[in-house]
């Protein structure tokens, strides 16, 4: 049976929606205090072992609070989590196999929030092009690039393993596009939309683990709202 969810849409919530980089990019910490509730939620929701959720939450909350990955170690996590190492060890193969398994779980989780903050709204393509990468670069911009870059190190095979939620996403967003009565005439194919998420997951991708590559900026920010837009209005 399904734990009983109350969708988090309060005012913090709302700098999901708002993120905005007309100007400058918002604030990290503001971001993270969006994001967290959020996200836990979601989780007592769609997360049935009670184990890895304790211990998920317990890493995003030593990570929020760090800034980055200071003090996300195991002794921590544990500590955090009201768990023992045992049953870490016995739940993971080690640390960077924890962290891995649960910011892919983080993705799968920011996809239900996304679902959420989609219900009974309707927005022409500009709107839904702007509402969707508001929500998913912001909460790109949650997760420290040095994170990133070492579980692509460890683990980063291709992108469709190390990113399995895409086609998921793609779903999500070709379901509302059939109902959105702006979008509902649009002829969208979803393999065609999934490689474009493909395509814009990966120019963030490449800039979070290119240690030469710059992230965030305004401009790619720009550069994936314009292709998702020109994308739709293709098919108008």
């Amino acid at each position: 049976m399904k734990k009983q969810h109350t969708p988090v849409l309060d005012e913090k919530a709302q700098a999901i929606v708002e993120f905005d980089v007309e100007d400058i990019l918002v604030d990290h910490g503001q971001l993270i205090a969006a994001w967290m509730p959020a996200i836990e939620s979601v989780a007592r929701h769609h997360v049935s072992d009670d184990r890895f959720q304790a211990f998920m939450i317990a890493a995003l909350r030593l990570g929020a609070a760090s800034g980055g990955l200071r003090g996300v170690n195991v002794v921590n996590i544990v500590e955090k989590a009201g768990y023992s190492r045992a049953t870490f060890f016995r739940m993971f193969e080690g640390h960077t196999s924890f962290m891995l398994k649960g910011y892919q779980l983080v993705c799968v989780l920011s996809l239900e929030v996304y679902r959420e903050l989609l219900e009974s709204r309707e927005m022409s393509i500009e709107e839904f092009c702007r509402f969707t990468c508001n929500v998913f670069y912001g909460a790109i911009c949650t997760w420290p690039n040095e994170l990133i870059q070492m579980l692509w190190q460890e683990h980063g095979a291709s992108q469709r393993e190390f990113h399995p939620h895409l086609p998921q996403l793609a779903k999500i967003m070709e379901s509302y596009l059939k109902v959105n009565p702006a979008t509902a005439h649009l002829k969208v194919e979803i393999d065609d939309l999934e490689g474009v998420i493909q395509t814009l997951d990966w120019d963030i991708l490449r800039a979070k683990t290119d240690p030469a590559e710059e992230f965030p900026t305004i401009k790619q920010y720009w550069r994936l709202r314009r292709i998702l837009q020109g994308y739709l209005q293709t098919l108008a």
